[in-house]
């Protein structure tokens, strides 16, 4: 049987329409990956820009760190805001690491501010509540935010004030892995976070070295949240 020329034609825009069709979908996906790829880079290079980073972390509270502080890490999302700002010296260069432990030492600060019914990583505890030892630290430090490389050899909760409030502050002392091939070093953390009327804010202190006791301490007691 031979088929007319109408049917041909018709069988051959047939054919051309399934085509063009397909390549219309996977040129659709292939577009939304690079927009949303993208969307990405763009919100990753703003977050690390120094300056946006600093200026987020001091619209959430006033600090202090010895030897200067430089932006990490900030991002407004919604309601919430996080940053993260350190001393010049504290190493975050994991292709470089250093070689001599006995001269590493810096303090990195993470601060945030989210909305109350944004559920968080520890419990808000007041002074005035039973005292938990076992309350887990927020672990949001940005070079090692999973907390596997911090290591506590030592917990305590001490009522502290922050934020306006007697807050109970989980102080840990001690071991802060930089490179699998180097042995860690001693570190020391001050985790808090407490409910106010206009959101909940969090800090944690990562200080190591030989002075880190002291410079947890003296970076933590410089904090005051602004409204």
């Amino acid at each position: 049987m031979v088929n007319s020329p109408d049917s041909q034609t018709q069988s051959s825009e047939y054919s051309v329409s399934i085509w063009e069709g397909l390549a219309i979908a996977v040129g659709a996906v292939m577009i939304a990956a690079v927009g949303t790829a993208g969307l990405f880079v763009k919100f990753f290079s703003n977050a690390v820009d120094p300056q946006r980073a600093t200026a987020i972390a001091q619209s959430l509270m006033d600090y202090q760190i010895p030897g200067g502080a430089q932006g990490v890490f900030g991002t407004n999302i919604g309601g919430a805001k996080v940053a993260i700002v350190s001393s010049p010296s504290f190493p975050r260069d994991f292709t470089n690491p250093p070689t001599d432990l006995n001269r590493v030492s810096g303090v990195e600060l993470f601060v945030a501010k989210v909305p109350l019914d944004i559920e968080s990583p520890t419990t808000p505890t007041r002074a005035d509540a039973d005292e938990d030892t076992s309350m887990p630290s927020p672990d949001f430090t940005l070079s090692y935010r999973s907390g596997e490389d911090f290591k506590p050899l030592s917990s305590r909760t001490e009522a502290r004030p922050f934020c306006g409030s007697s807050t109970l502050v989980l102080m840990q002392e001690g071991e802060l892995t930089l490179s699998p091939e180097l042995p860690p070093v001693y570190a020391v953390k001050h985790d808090a976070i407490v409910a106010l009327a206009d959101g909940k804010r969090m800090a944690t202190v990562l200080a190591i070295g030989q002075d880190a006791k002291q410079q947890a301490a003296t970076v933590f007691n410089s904090l005051n949240c602004r409204k």
